[in-house]
């Protein structure tokens, strides 16, 4: 089955693990997009990523008005299916570039630790997992958590989705996972990352704090942590031409996206 959403195709594809749905555009390298705790939402800096990249999105069960998965119950789970996705997508190709967000950072920890075979490049956007002592998070009246959600809410398309999908969006966060703000085993482990790491952080951000991702930082021996200026934990709706721009060049130079370049160089 598949039905159009922009630029972007949903479509479903069976996994040993179950049906899953995913979104897909572009062409070229792919890139596995892992969504935060709001479900899928393709926005500009996704559209731009897809003239460059094949850009796919798996829906994780019980997100979106999708079922849950009847094996699938922790993050570990998660990352587990999201290895299964990338090897059907990837059909001969072995490895995939990751782009984790928020609660997706999360799994895409999670899936580089579990199957570091699978990911050739990571991209950890604000992600969630990651919050000591309870810091942060998604705490205060509705216009605060919009403040730590967007330095730019005007830029924040309006979702379509119902408040009931909303609401169950919610809830699967912590069906995954009892606690929400620091993923101890997850930490631990984090060592065990490998691969080139593009940490990125908003400087405006309210819900992840700084102090969590310096101590992912520290852990990730290949890890670069980045901060996007004037971007809250939104930081590809709040700044998505700086987002798409460094997330280029990391894919594209690896540990050489530090030096700077010529400013008519076209990525």
């Amino acid at each position: 089955m598949t039905a159009q959403a922009g630029t972007f195709t949903q479509k479903q594809v069976s996994l040993p693990s179950g049906v899953m749905e995913y979104r897909e555009s572009g062409q070229g390298s792919p890139v596995l997009y892992l969504h935060s705790a709001g479900g899928v939402s393709v926005n500009t800096a996704l559209e731009k990523l897809a003239e460059s990249y094949r850009v796919l999105i798996p829906v994780f069960p019980g997100f979106d008005d999708t079922p849950v998965l009847e094996h699938i119950r922790s993050m570990q789970d998660l990352a587990r299916l999201s290895a299964q996705f990338a090897v059907h997508a990837l059909g001969e190709q072995r490895q995939v570039n990751v782009i984790g967000h928020s609660f997706g950072g999360w799994v895409a920890a999670w899936l580089s630790v579990l199957h570091p075979e699978i990911v050739g490049r990571l991209v950890l956007e604000a992600p969630a997992g990651f919050r000591p002592n309870g810091q942060g998070g998604l705490v205060g009246d509705p216009e605060t958590i919009r403040r730590k959600m967007y330095a730019h809410p005007e830029r924040a398309a309006l979702s379509d989705k119902p408040a009931s999908v909303k609401k169950r969006n919610r809830e699967m966060v912590h069906f995954y996972h009892e606690s929400v703000s620091l993923d101890e085993e997850l930490l631990s482990r984090s060592g065990e990352i490998s691969m080139p790491t593009l940490i990125l952080a908003g400087t405006e951000d309210g819900i992840i704090p700084a102090e969590g991702l310096r101590m992912l930082k520290a852990k990730i021996r290949t890890s670069y942590l980045f901060y996007i200026y004037d971007a809250a934990h939104q930081i590809e709706v709040d700044q998505p031409e700086r987002f798409v721009r460094v997330v280029k060049d990391f894919f594209t130079y690896g540990e050489l996206f530090l030096i700077p370049r010529k400013e008519d160089e076209q990525i």
